[in-house]
């Protein structure tokens, strides 16, 4: 169970740039024009690819956010921005953005939560790293997630709308890959205790088997300095 969630976040990156790059080809959607890449939900060609994709991917990552709950050491802060990024996102596939006002709204408010939940989660998941080159990195990935969505938001303001949403996207799927395949960092969940307590135990067992030889030793000399 362990290896197959490890490979759900992998998974969710594949299936929705899957299904909006073939929503994409068949509407002839401009990725460089001013629509944002949620008008792909409003077509009658690329509602169904949208939505399965959207959706798909935020059920893979929640499994994904069960398996970096068992892989790393992260907080509840780093849980809560994910698990309601993951709604948002939910929200946003369901509720097309072209609708009446109030799923306009809605739509547009679910994929801002999403939107901010991706530097929070990387900051929480960063900070509860153990100190060395592994923090590190993962810090690195959320400065760079910062300067995306910094950068997005520029974007947003000259009109390159989908732009502004796959420059964020695409580096927190940079951190899916990173920490799905990092081979250091914390111990798998329970592993380190279960080091950790053979270690002592076997500490232990040494100190306990130094006693009794040093303990036969002195009887042993005693018993010859009486004879």
């Amino acid at each position: 169970m362990h290896r197959f969630l490890q490979y759900t976040g992998v998974t969710a990156v594949v299936v929705v740039w899957t299904a909006l790059l073939a929503a994409t080809a068949v509407t002839g959607f401009d990725p460089f024009g001013e629509d944002p890449l949620s008008y792909l939900g409003t077509q009658s060609r690329s509602a169904v690819l949208f939505t399965v994709g959207l959706a798909g991917a935020a059920l893979l990552l929640t499994a994904f956010h069960q398996y970096l709950r068992g892989r790393y050491r992260v907080s509840w802060g780093f849980s809560t921005a994910m698990l309601v990024g993951l709604a948002g996102q939910m929200v946003a596939a369901f509720v097309p953005i072209g609708g009446d006002p109030a799923g306009h709204r809605m739509h547009t408010t679910s994929a801002l939560v999403l939107g901010a939940s991706l530097p929070l989660l990387m900051w929480r998941f960063a900070a509860g790293q153990p100190h060395g080159p592994w923090r590190r990195l993962t810090y690195a990935l959320f400065w760079a997630e910062a300067a995306a969505c910094a950068l997005g938001l520029y974007l947003s303001a000259v009109t390159f709308a989908a732009g502004a949403e796959i420059l964020p996207a695409a580096v927190f799927h940079v951190w899916v890959v990173t920490v799905t395949f990092a081979t250091f960092g914390s111990f798998p969940s329970g592993t380190g205790s279960r080091l950790s307590h053979q270690w002592q135990s076997a500490d232990v067992a040494t100190r306990g088997n130094c006693t009794r030889v040093t303990a036969r030793s002195r009887r042993s000399r005693a018993s010859t300095a009486r004879r």
